[in-house]
């Protein structure tokens, strides 16, 4: 029996929808990497970072956003910070806190809409500046308003997080109870967290003759450091395929 019009223009559709899914799922997989932090999170780690990506997905599937800033504590990233309780700060609502956050949504914007990318991951050096002066114990807290935050104005519902666990370097001082907690807030930060991962930074920062290290990364370990954090990165997203 003949094909009708009908029958035909069926048979049509099924054949475009075919191929318009196989154009699809030929089509590579883009990835977004936000990354942000004080004075650690530098252009080294940057290019080791970039670099790592680029070769597990393809340089032009990959977007890196950076925004970062040197000797900033959490605060500078959350508007509602609450200092703790005994803390220079503690009582007090300084204009200044948050005003780090814009730049960062601007620089993660500028890449597109975040929901178009298969995977968006989170990648945080930071944590230096809130060791001392008491300001350790709201950090886990603050950090978790942060990323609240970025999900909500980036449109996520999923989002992977990678955070780097400050160095051994205020282990050796004054700073030290507050470091250490700061230290043991990233770990659980990470670990609470479906898809967080955290990365060890403590071989990165050795200086002979200083037992405590060095606070900032040499530039080849900055540039190891950013390797590091890719290859995190890239496992997150490999095991959720």
């Amino acid at each position: 029996m003949p094909a009708t019009p009908a029958l035909f223009r069926i048979v049509l559709s099924m054949l475009l929808l075919a191929l318009t899914v196989r154009g699809l799922a030929d089509e590579p997989e883009r990835h977004l990497f936000i990354l942000s932090g004080q004075s650690n999170m530098t252009g080294g780690l940057a290019k080791g970072f970039t670099e790592t990506v680029g070769k597990e997905f393809g340089a032009g599937n990959i977007e890196v956003a950076m925004s970062m800033k040197s000797g900033r504590g959490i605060r500078f990233w959350v508007a509602d910070y609450e200092a703790p309780e005994g803390s220079r700060l503690a009582g007090k609502k300084s204009a200044d806190n948050g005003s780090e956050y814009p730049k960062l949504l601007n620089a993660a914007e500028k890449t597109g809409d975040a929901r178009s990318f298969a995977s968006v991951t989170f990648v945080w050096m930071q944590g230096e500046s809130d060791g001392g002066n008491g300001m350790s114990a709201a950090y886990a807290e603050s950090f978790r308003k942060l990323r609240k935050r970025l999900m909500a104005d980036l449109g996520l519902k999923r989002m992977n997080t990678v955070i780097g666990r400050i160095s051994d370097f205020g282990l050796h001082g004054d700073k030290a109870d507050g470091w250490r907690e700061v230290r043991d807030a990233q770990v659980k930060l990470a670990e609470e967290l479906e898809n967080g991962a955290w990365i060890d930074t403590d071989d990165l920062n050795d200086a002979e003759g200083k037992p405590e290290g060095h606070l900032h990364y040499p530039k080849e370990q900055s540039i190891a450091l950013g390797n590091r954090f890719a290859n995190r990165a890239i496992g997150l997203i490999r095991d959720r395929r």
